[in-house]
């Protein structure tokens, strides 16, 4: 799964080329004669501003404000409802994407747990696939596996928690 800015004539390599997370590169996809590793046209390619592993399937974007708190000011929050066509499922949660001057960083989970103990498409317990930012700054998260919308809003601790943050559920 890949973030791309595109723009006219730019070639992100798909459907003949993946990122391997592992390899930390763009490889030929096995179905256009590629092995899994083997680099080949795929090395002429635009490459992505962020990669998320495979599979994990991205359905819903928001972008933060600062609402949320100030760790989330600028960047884009990331719903990915699960994987299923995987030996190991994952996903099932929502990634946050910081954003200084235009340059994406380095993701990081922002909520996870939906899947509960069994990650699978039949067998999670919620799978987020939309997200909005609320006029309050909290933020919805909608669930398809369970028909729930979750609230999660920005709390301050008091003095005893040492000025720590808090999400509330």
């Amino acid at each position: 799964e890949e973030m791309v800015r595109p723009e006219r004539g730019d070639d992100y390599g798909w459907p003949y080329c993946y990122y391997d997370t592992d390899l930390k590169q763009k490889v030929l996809a096995p179905e256009y004669g590629g092995d899994g590793k083997q680099v080949g046209r795929c090395a002429r390619i635009q490459p992505a501003l962020v990669s998320f592993p495979g599979h994990w399937a991205p359905l819903a974007l928001a972008f933060g404000d600062g609402k949320l708190g100030p760790a989330y000011a600028s960047g884009v929050f990331v719903a990915f409802h699960g994987s299923w066509n995987r030996r190991k499922h994952d996903g099932y949660k929502v990634v946050y994407v910081p954003f200084a001057n235009s340059t994406p960083g380095q993701w990081e989970v922002f909520a996870d747990g939906f899947a509960g103990r069994r990650k699978g498409p039949g067998t999670a317990q919620h799978r987020p696939v939309g997200m909005a930012i609320a006029p309050d700054g909290s933020m919805y998260i909608t669930d398809d596996q369970a028909g729930r919308i979750w609230n999660v809003r920005y709390v301050e601790l008091g003095a005893f928690a040492s000025g720590r943050r808090a999400w509330a559920w």
